[in-house]
């Protein structure tokens, strides 16, 4: 089907910087695993997995900007070998730049289910120039509807000669404003940070990281020398920014987790189920709230596990090293040593080489207290990471929510109100009230000034007190009031 790069160029909206609307703007692109998060705090270490990071902020037009604008072109990795077979498009469509960042960070990232549509654009844009890949993105109606689709619609409400301005910025506008925002990605490519920004001739080089660091560790470093100040000294006061990772789904991820947590829960239950069912059977009658021990005593029967905890074991006394718990038997496989000591984490609970060693253990009656603890700790966790995937989920219904009221166009509701209202004969009557000045209403009394008019009340007599007293002191008041000073009369000499 041929496609008119034209309608596609003038047909490209605006989009909010909005996490959800990113999610769910991958979701219609056809990529799966990967979700959008807000970054609120760039004074603390990223956890887990990011794969790169969108930023949005002021665009300035040097032609129209008060103060020249000074651009370092040192960091410009201008090596077009280099440059040509990694992912960085010029923008050519106007208002695209969302979805530029946005799959920017995506097909520079290696081993990520892209879906069809982005699968297809990157192997048909292999070794092509910055340019000839910003056509390729618009020329590509997928993406094209995937971005409209989450637009608002005061975006199709353009002036009528906004092509006829070949100087407007091919960016992401403010509401209700003539300011202009733009998108930008950062993306970690052949041990560099990279800032892939398709209004740039060519991708912006930060730098490697130190040794033994993560990649955000740099990214936080650049991105906090760029808002603490502009270039040429000036201080950056906008805080009209914000920024957003792109990073696995976490919905994929917990749900993982719980498959992998009951898989190797279930892997130690029946190793010790083994165990009990092969020497020690009486564990069977075992009742509610009795320990393993009070059974053992219960029974006549001398324990055949290591009923020490890991932190008291030696290879001495608890068996814990390859060759055996103290009992010569040479039907035992030989297994690999657990380090005595040893507190299990999460991260225990998913190694499946681990989980496999202490079932092994367990099915020879070792290491059964590690064996236990391990079990509970998988069971603290399931429920945790449960809990984690049901906010997950509830999340992504809101951003659906959201989504719908976004984009739902209000217009058709707002005209059937107010002709309601005209055919009622109400319109003019609250049209008219709005119209009308507002009168200040007199404020309330506070509680000093009630204070004080209980006071002069009290001043000016109570039953039972001094008429006359009274009548000077409301004229001694009075007199204060009017800023003179009462006269006082010379006493009469009899």
């Amino acid at each position: 089907m041929p496609v008119d790069i034209n309608n596609l160029t003038d047909g490209w909206l605006e989009l909010e910087s909005d996490p959800g609307l990113f999610s769910l703007l991958l979701e219609d692109m056809g990529v799966r695993g990967v979700q959008v998060e807000e970054v609120y705090d760039l004074q603390k270490a990223f956890e887990g997995k990011v794969l790169g990071f969108i930023f949005l902020f002021k665009w300035i037009e040097e032609r129209r900007s008060r103060r020249k604008i000074v651009e370092s072109t040192d960091n410009y990795l201008n090596d077009d070998n280099i440059v040509n077979n990694m992912f960085f498009a010029q923008q050519t469509v106007p208002n695209s730049c969302a979805t530029h960042s946005l799959v920017s960070v995506l097909l520079n990232c290696p081993h990520l289910d892209l879906g069809p549509t982005l699968a297809r654009l990157k192997a048909h844009t292999v070794g092509m120039t910055p340019e000839n890949k910003g056509w390729a993105i618009g020329n590509t109606p997928e993406l094209a509807n995937a971005h409209n689709a989450h637009a608002a619609p005061q975006a199709r409400r353009r002036p009528p000669d906004h092509r006829a301005t070949p100087g407007l910025p091919t960016s992401t506008r403010a509401a209700n404003s003539a300011e202009t925002f733009h998108f930008v990605s950062y993306v970690p490519i052949g041990g560099s940070l990279m800032e892939l920004d398709g209004l740039k001739p060519y991708p912006i080089d930060h730098g490697p990281w130190q040794e033994g660091e993560d990649w955000t560790e740099q990214f936080r470093r650049v991105i906090g020398a760029r808002l603490g100040g502009r270039a040429g000294g000036e201080p950056y006061h906008d805080i009209r920014f914000s920024l957003m990772a792109v990073v696995p789904d976490k919905i994929t991820l917990h749900s993982h987790r719980l498959r992998s947590l009951a898989t190797h829960k279930q892997m130690l239950l029946d190793a010790f189920q083994n165990y009990v069912e092969s020497k020690c059977f009486h564990y069977f009658d075992l009742k509610e709230g009795q320990t393993l021990e009070e059974c053992d005593a219960a029974h006549n029967v001398a324990p055949d596990w290591d009923a020490v905890s890991p932190a008291d074991q030696t290879p001495e006394a608890g068996g814990t090293d390859a060759g055996g718990d103290g009992n010569d038997d040479s039907s035992k496989t030989a297994l690999s040593p657990i380090p005595p000591g040893i507190h299990p984490t999460l991260d225990h609970c998913l190694d499946l080489d681990f989980v496999n060693n202490l079932a092994e253990h367990g099915r020879q009656g070792r290491h059964i207290w590690l064996l236990r603890q391990v079990v509970t700790l998988m069971e603290a966790e399931s429920c945790n990471s449960e809990m984690l995937l049901k906010d997950e989920q509830e999340k992504r219904v809101r951003y659906k929510v959201d989504d719908c009221r976004r984009t739902h166009n209000y217009d058709q509701l707002i005209v059937t109100f107010l002709a309601g209202l005209a055919e009622g004969g109400q319109l003019g009557e609250l049209v008219a009230q709005q119209l009308q000045p507002h009168r200040k209403k007199p404020l309330a009394p506070t509680g000093q000034a009630l204070k004080n008019k209980s006071v002069t009340k009290a001043s000016a007599g109570t039953k039972g007190g001094n008429s006359n007293s009274g009548a000077a002191a409301a004229t001694s008041t009075n007199c204060k009031r009017r800023g003179r000073k009462k006269k006082t009369k010379p006493k009469r000499k009899r």
